[in-house]
């Protein structure tokens, strides 16, 4: 009898930010919903667009928020959505976000990159 495997959803990245408050207000910006999660000892903001969701959590010190786009070697992106790359465009650009990488729109596979108040790159791709 063969056991039933588990299901998972995200994965879930978790994003160490300089202020909460800036990074809700960008992430609603791109229509992100908030949820503020967890007790009194660790608290974290979750912003959830469909099935994406990314954790932002308060840094200690400034100086520890690091991209991984940042680090020289490392890849464009921290972090990589498939989405309709068109519509998602018209909504990043009516709500005044920049776009730092791309739009390359062809018939195969488009993209653009934008960038967060905390410097993380997030790649849109489909």
């Amino acid at each position: 009898m063969e056991m039933e495997k588990a299901k998972l959803s995200g994965p879930t990245m978790v994003l160490l930010v300089r202020s909460i408050e800036e990074s809700v207000a960008f992430y609603q910006k791109i229509g992100f919903q908030y949820e503020l999660v967890g007790g009194p000892e660790v608290q974290h903001v979750h912003m959830s667009r469909d099935s994406v969701t990314f954790i932002l959590h308060q840094a200690k010190k400034v100086e520890d928020v690091r991209p991984f786009s940042s680090v020289r070697g490392g890849l464009y992106f921290d972090a990589f959505c498939y989405t309709d790359v068109r519509a998602l465009l018209e909504e990043v650009q009516a709500a005044g976000v920049t776009v730092v990488r791309g739009p390359d729109l062809n018939e195969f596979f488009s993209e653009f990159t934008i960038e967060d108040v905390d410097g993380y790159r997030i790649a849109f791709g489909g």
